[in-house]
């Protein structure tokens, strides 16, 4: 996993940052986090929740993390302010 320069967090996961990261990057099982990252053209971003990066046959090391929040709520809140915060974005 690669973690953005630009990450966004969740109002949520933004409490725990430290905790998350720390979860993420040794790969343990952290019930509630979910990852943003981007998605194939015609879609923007793709929200999965961390357990899936577990799976040894997913290639997972070199996909960027754009977002992380805490709860699903917490991730497509996170990807609304992505969404907003984006110039090319038409609203």
């Amino acid at each position: 996993m690669i973690f953005s320069e630009n990450l966004y967090w969740g109002r949520h996961a933004r409490e725990h940052k430290k905790y998350i990261l720390d979860n993420l990057r040794k790969r343990h099982f952290q019930p509630g986090a979910y990852v943003i990252i981007a998605a194939k053209a015609p879609n923007l971003y793709e929200i999965y929740n961390q357990a899936m990066f577990l799976n040894p046959k997913m290639n997972t090391e070199n996909v960027e993390i754009l977002g992380i929040g805490y709860g699903y709520k917490d991730a497509v809140e996170c990807v609304t302010t992505m969404l907003m915060q984006r110039k090319d974005v038409i609203c």
